[in-house]
């Protein structure tokens, strides 16, 4: 079995923010479990493939979100993917408001990642 490997940098954020802490680790372990590498980036956890940007965790005031940098690329079955802003071109977010929709799309979760790594990796734009 192939041990998950966390960053220490990532740890130490989990452990400063106030709050979001579960949903924070509930979905690095989903996005781990698909194989990225976790780094930590603007402040933020971050997940690559191969040094390009997949996904990121960020917390909002009223929300908790994943962030796809190729969002717009994704199909988005379960249209679930929200345009951050009147600017954004390229990031979609997913976002959830406790640890239990994340528990419960896990499934979902994954799919739509495995997807985005593998638009980076045919480098679609």
């Amino acid at each position: 079995m192939t041990r998950i490997q966390t960053n220490p940098q990532v740890d130490d954020y989990i452990g400063k923010i106030q709050r979001w802490q579960d949903e924070t680790r509930a979905l690095r372990k989903i996005i781990l479990d698909c194989g990225l590498t976790e780094e930590l980036k603007w402040g933020k956890p971050c997940y690559t493939a191969d040094g390009r940007n997949i996904v990121l965790i960020q917390g909002f005031k009223e929300y908790f979100a994943l962030l796809f940098f190729k969002g717009y690329l994704l199909s988005d079955p379960d249209q679930i993917l929200v345009k951050m802003g009147d600017n954004t071109r390229v990031g979609r977010q997913m976002r959830f408001a406790n640890v239990s929709e994340i528990v419960e799309k896990e499934p979902v979760l994954k799919a739509y990642i495995l997807e985005a790594v593998d638009v980076e990796k045919a480098g679609l734009k």
